[in-house]
């Protein structure tokens, strides 16, 4: 992937992980823009809107693009405490959190517990969990079937086997989450609204009107449980709504953050 001139890719030993991570050339400490991505993305799908931004850095969360994977099973609290000492580490105080899907996940809990953001701006934001016949399937399947698939003459069929079980019952994240299978199975468990009535930071939601991933009935009902929060919706764009409408994004991000 070719990184924009405008870019400085950097890394640091955060949690004991060695940490990737990219920021503008005039990166500002006391005027950053963070943003968090999502759950099998990476810092560089930001690189567009990145380089637009006056000040701001994007870190490749532990586990995801060039950063180390954690050698225990991570929850959201966790992602959420290497969040506060990355900041701390780069000397960031009162950034703006710019969160996708799991990324927004973070940056609700980071406001939650932490309140010197200036502003939190969620993207397709997961954190809106309900209880659906996927998530009752995830649990059998990693529970019940592990069991199953560890006894004599099941197990020379376990790969094709569960991949049918993961596909059945539309979790194939899961699977394809490799070492990070069980904290992926730990996130996704966590709702978030108690959390999402706690924020007092000004918050701004930015959602794709197709998003099928993270849908518009979510946005909506953040934007009742945030308070001071207001929901803007773009055309023609789906979950990655800052790569599927990049110019719409790009007036509406750039606009909220000056």
């Amino acid at each position: 992937m070719v990184i924009s001139m405008l870019l400085q890719q950097k890394n640091s030993i955060i949690r004991g992980l060695d940490i990737k991570y990219y920021q503008t050339a005039d990166f500002d400490k006391d005027d950053a823009v963070v943003f968090l991505h999502g759950w099998g993305s990476e810092a560089m799908h930001f690189q567009k809107i990145l380089a637009r931004c006056k000040s701001a850095v994007a870190v490749d969360l532990p586990g995801f693009g060039k950063s180390e994977v954690p050698s225990t099973v991570w929850a959201l609290d966790d992602y959420v405490d290497f969040v506060k000492e990355f900041l701390e580490k780069l000397a960031i105080k009162n950034p703006i959190i710019a969160g996708h899907s799991f990324g927004g996940s973070i940056g609700i809990k980071y406001c939650t517990a932490k309140n010197d953001a200036k502003k939190l701006i969620l993207i397709g934001s997961a954190g809106i969990r309900r209880k659906t016949l996927k998530k009752y399937g995830l649990f059998i399947v990693s529970k019940i079937f592990g069991f199953i698939f560890s006894l004599p003459g099941i197990r020379v069929l376990k790969g094709g086997l569960r991949g049918w079980l993961y596909k059945l019952i539309g979790a194939e994240d899961y699977i394809q989450a490799g070492p990070l299978a069980e904290t992926f199975r730990k996130i996704v468990s966590e709702d978030l609204r108690d959390d999402m009535r706690k924020i007092h930071v000004p918050t701004v939601l930015i959602w794709g009107a197709d998003d099928k991933d993270t849908p518009i009935e979510d946005g909506k009902l953040m934007e009742q449980l945030i308070r001071n929060s207001q929901l803007y919706i773009i055309p023609d764009a789906g979950h990655y709504v800052f790569l599927d409408n990049e110019q719409k994004f790009r007036e509406l991000f750039l606009a909220q953050i000056r």
